[in-house]
Parts: C-alpha cells; structure tokens; sequence
C-alpha cells in the first residue's frame, strides 16, 4: 500500500468502507482468540468457558459486519444464503437489520477517532497481517482489496455518491417533518369543520411532499443498493398515500362547488 499516494480519500467507498469494518472486527477476535493461550492458574472454575463464550459474541458480530459486507459488495441474498447453507428468505431475515443500521450509521468502518480513516485502519490491518507472515509479498495483504487501492480513479465517484445520499437523507428528513405538520393541519381543519376547500388544498399539499418523498426514496435506491428494495418499499407506499389524498382533495372540492342555478 504506497502511503505517499496523493489525494488519500477521508471516505471511503461504502463497499470499502465495509470491508475494512470487517477486518477491524476479524482483526480483534483474532486479538481475543490469541490471548485465550494465557491462563491464570488460579482463576475461578468456568473461566475458560466464560473466555470462550465472551468470544463466541465477537465471532456473531464479525459474521453479521460480513453479511454487510458481502451486500456491499454486489452479493445477492441468494448467494449469501447459499454461503450460510440457509434460504434467501432465512439470509435476508438474518443479515438485513445489519444492513439497515449500517446504512443508518452513515455506512463508516472508523467513527469518532480523530486523524484515523479506513485507509489509515487498513494500513493498520496490513502491517497487523505482516508481522504474522513471512512472505513479502504479504505487506498489503488487506488493502490491496480495496476498490481505493485498486481503483483510486474511482474514488472521486463513490464520495460523490456517499455525499449525494447524505443530502438525500437530509430532504427526506425535512419532508418528513413537514409532512408531520401538515397532517397536524389536516386534523385541525377537520376538528373545527373548515371549509371543504381548505382542507382540499392541505390534503393536496400532503400529497405533494409524499410525491417529492418517493422520487426521494427512489433516488437513494440508486444511491444505495444495498437497501434499495427497502427504499423502493416506501416510494410505492408514499405514492400511495398520495394517490389517496388528492382522491379525498377531489371529493372535498366537489362539496365546495356551488350548486348550479336553476
């Protein structure tokens, strides 16, 4: 891995970031395996066991940060069932709440650590994975995976991407809030018996942020495939939700048409 490459990228791709989050976490069970040879003599009876057990833990999370990262990576959930000899529906039942919370987390490997990024970690899991071999050709074992190393070319694109969701997340938190507020206004409006037209005019303005949520949710299910079924999910319900409300708007204006004279 050259450290004196220009540019070197604070964030990685998602599918980078990924990856290196897995090492981190197969890099400390290996840690914890390694310490389980030192024994005290005089420990308390079942402290192997509870050593043990506290590593089987370590073990779950590494195998849930690799279901990450093999979503991440472009695998299918029918690959990754295949992988754990269990059904795509098993597989996505598993490993999809990993893959939202990471998502939700804003997909990084190293969070709060000042002056330390996913290329400085890998690095670290590089030089960690050396002093274990005996090849020389093992200096980058780690990094030389990652898309940065391979690809820095593409770097550019995939913080564009990263930054492009941020914003999006962003927008689809402020319309949720004003969708909030607007069915706040919906339900006044019905309390105190205001005009049909009035609240045909809210009812279509909640029908407006819906429409602009969904175009949201769709572009972030190109931003991140990982989770685009979930958020192809919520387009179709908040064009649903839509739809309904510019139906009742329509029926509401109709109630406000004058009846014609005769």
């Amino acid at each position: 891995m050259n450290d004196t490459a220009p540019d070197r990228p604070e964030l990685l791709s998602p599918r980078d970031e990924a990856h290196v989050a897995y090492g981190l976490r197969a890099r400390t069970l290996g840690d914890l395996a390694y310490d389980l040879l030192a024994h005290d003599p005089d420990a308390p009876p079942g402290e192997r066991v509870r050593r043990a057990l506290a590593l089987r833990e370590r073990l779950d999370a590494l195998i849930a940060q690799a279901g990450v990262a093999d979503r991440e990576a472009g695998a299918t959930w029918t690959e990754i069932g295949a992988a754990a000899g269990i059904t795509r529906q098993s597989a996505q039942g598993r490993w999809t709440p990993h893959v939202t919370a990471w998502a939700a987390a804003g997909r990084r490997a190293v969070r709060d650590h000042h002056g330390l990024t996913a290329l400085g970690a890998a690095g670290g899991l590089d030089a960690a994975h050396a002093r274990l071999a005996d090849d020389d050709d093992q200096q980058d074992t780690f990094s030389r995976a990652l898309d940065a190393v391979r690809f820095p070319g593409a770097e550019a694109a995939e913080r564009a991407r990263h930054e492009r969701a941020v914003s999006v997340r962003a927008r689809l938190a402020v319309l949720a809030t004003a969708e909030e507020r607007g069915q706040d206004d919906l339900h006044r409006l019905a309390r105190t018996a205001a005009a049909p037209a009035d609240r045909a005019t809210a009812l279509r303005h909640l029908a407006a942020l819906r429409e602009e949520g969904a175009g949201r949710h769709d572009e972030l299910a190109a931003l991140e495939p990982e989770t685009a079924d979930t958020h192809r999910a919520a387009a179709a319900q908040a064009r649903d939700r839509a739809a309904h409300d510019r139906e009742f708007a329509a029926l509401l204006a109709l109630q406000g048409t004058p009846a014609p004279t005769l």
